[in-house]
């Protein structure tokens, strides 16, 4: 009885490790053909040194580059200014064969722990294309490591990516003119955009997406 008891204890603080080392993303916003940041947060419970992850995004949008001394670099980040959590940690992301998904690598050679237990740990620019709808982004393969060299490995986590339409825009009172994406007049004096096909218009001067 007194085995059972004690493996059910050990059972209950490995789950207790788990649920107390996560990453997780908020639900964000990207219009069609725009900007946007994603930002992962780490909450820990132990000194964590370092962590590796995939980051899988939508169909239609994609890690935001920049240029550098000639080289173009992906637009990802370790978190910084006063409320970062970075330490002398490096971060290595690489594009996976799978479109739409990163593997990011963070690490210490010098087996440093990141500083806190919560807050943004790192921060992701992407850019959407024009036909942007929205989707689920995913964190998935968490691994988090202790400077103890304990790995922790978190369920996968998923948020929203959604996409402004603008369709609110049209309505009996604002009616509006439909173009296609080459400038050619598809409707006048719309007031909604039902019976269009699928595909991404302009309407107010801004792109929208008939699903």
């Amino acid at each position: 009885m007194k085995k059972l008891l004690l493996m059910g204890m050990l059972l209950a603080m490995a789950s207790g490790m788990y649920a107390d080392n996560v990453l997780k993303a908020s639900n964000i916003e990207v219009k069609p053909g725009g900007e946007g940041t994603i930002e992962i947060e780490m909450v820990n419970t132990d000194e964590i040194s370092g962590f590796e992850f995939l980051l899988t995004l939508p169909t239609g949008l994609k890690v935001a580059t920049f240029e550098e001394d000639g080289d173009t670099y992906l637009d990802v980040e370790l978190s910084r200014g006063d409320t970062g959590r970075k330490g002398p940690h490096s971060l290595e992301i690489a594009e996976q064969s799978t479109p739409g998904t990163y593997k990011m690598l963070s690490f210490s050679t010098q087996n440093k722990i990141y500083s806190g237990h919560e807050g943004t740990i790192v921060t992701v620019k992407v850019v959407a294309a024009s036909d942007f709808a929205g989707g689920t982004g995913k964190i998935s393969g968490i691994v988090l490591s202790t400077a103890a060299a304990d790995q922790f490995y978190p369920a996968d986590v998923e948020f929203t990516i959604s996409s402004t339409s603008g369709i609110n825009e049209i309505s009996a009172e604002k009616p509006a003119t439909v173009y296609d994406l080459k400038g050619n007049q598809i409707r006048k004096n719309a007031t909604s955009v039902e019976g269009l096909a699928k595909g991404v218009y302009i309407i107010n001067n801004k792109k929208v997406i008939v699903k």
